[in-house]
């Protein structure tokens, strides 16, 4: 997939009117110009990312703190797309938050991104907290397994790359289809990952 057709993807997602915003799956607070995001993305997410973007406030949000397992992929890169244009910092937590598979394409928005803490992260496959990389899937049910999704992953790497962090597909491709890759933060800053690995 061509970063034209990512562009396209994202702009139309974003673009799409955002009604009635429903429940969703992410839960955002704020406080002093730093927001947090929590949970799971999933359908219609970013209407209520939007909505909060768009809360009236005295003073502009500067970092979005993430905390996320994931999640569809295509709400993700939505969230993305306005976080870039927000010109917010993104930082997780390395000892203490984890910021998974689809979150990992609202990390990558920001215009600086901050693993804070991540030189305590031993790379590979086992590590419980940080940045998590694999590539995309088809979530599965009681009857069918999950399953790797090509296509999902060329539109990951694609949108990596459009924001200035391609060395994620190569983080992406470490991982097992049920695993997730963690970076080291000097691994996490050679790959241009993290811009840094203290607080914002």
């Amino acid at each position: 997939m061509t970063a034209r057709a990512v562009r396209f993807a994202i702009i139309f997602l974003a673009a799409c009117p955002a009604g009635t915003a429903p429940a969703g799956a992410i839960l955002l607070s704020e406080t002093n110009g730093e927001a947090r995001l929590a949970g799971t993305f999933d359908k219609d997410d970013e209407k209520v990312f939007a909505e909060f973007l768009a809360r009236p406030r005295a003073a502009p949000l500067r970092v979005l703190w993430l905390d996320s397992r994931g999640g569809a992929i295509l709400p993700a890169i939505a969230i993305g797309l306005m976080t870039r244009k927000a010109r917010l910092t993104t930082a997780t937590r390395a000892d203490a938050a984890t910021c998974d598979s689809a979150c990992t394409l609202v990390f990558a928005a920001g215009v600086r991104r901050h693993y804070v803490n991540g030189a305590s992260v031993f790379e590979g496959l086992s590590s419980l907290s940080g940045l998590g990389f694999h590539g995309a899937n088809i979530r599965g049910d009681a009857v069918r397994p999950t399953l790797a999704s090509d296509k999902g992953t060329r539109l990951m790497n694609a949108y990596y790359k459009l924001m200035g962090m391609p060395g994620a597909g190569e983080l992406a491709a470490r991982a097992a289809i049920n695993t997730v890759f963690r970076p080291s933060g000097a691994t996490a800053l050679r790959l241009r990952i993290a811009t840094g690995l203290g607080e914002p």
